[in-house]
């Protein structure tokens, strides 16, 4: 690299002097021209090598998942998934729940499997609660496409 740097800093100091030397006629604008390709061909060359070789002028990186930011954005979504059970619950059924949502730290984050856990069925019949039970069990599952586990 400071091969390269010096062969470009001495071609354009060289450029520079031959362009004040120089008589300003037909054969001036000739050489300046053949110093500006030849200002070209110096800057282009380290491309040229590699491109050559058939590596990249770059190292390259490896790239890999970060399985830690993966397990968060599956948490997060898992969060915000068991705000919106609960509160559809709340407010279709009438219950109180507390919904748990498990969430695989993929690349679209599939859902699992869902658990209600009922702690008030706000019913006032004997046996209805059962009927509820299924009803949720049906509409979770049919809505997100998972297991779900209603208790």
């Amino acid at each position: 690299m400071k091969e390269y740097i010096l062969s470009v800093a001495g071609i354009i100091l060289l450029s520079a002097v031959i362009t004040v030397i120089l008589p300003s006629g037909k054969m001036g604008k000739f050489i300046k021209g053949a110093m500006k390709l030849f200002t070209l061909v110096v800057l282009v060359s380290p491309f040229v090598k590699n491109w050559d070789k058939g590596t990249s002028f770059y190292p390259e990186a490896n790239v890999s998942m970060d399985g830690q930011y993966l397990s968060h954005c599956a948490a997060t979504l898992a969060e915000a998934d068991e705000k919106a059970i609960t509160q559809e619950l709340s407010q279709t059924y009438s219950v109180t729940a507390e919904v748990e949502v498990e969430r695989r730290a993929e690349a679209k984050f599939p859902l699992e499997k869902i658990s209600v856990k009922i702690t008030d069925f706000g019913i006032i019949g004997q046996d209805e609660h059962i009927h509820i039970m299924n009803l949720i069990q049906e509409n979770v599952t049919q809505q997100y496409g998972c297991e779900t586990e209603v208790s």
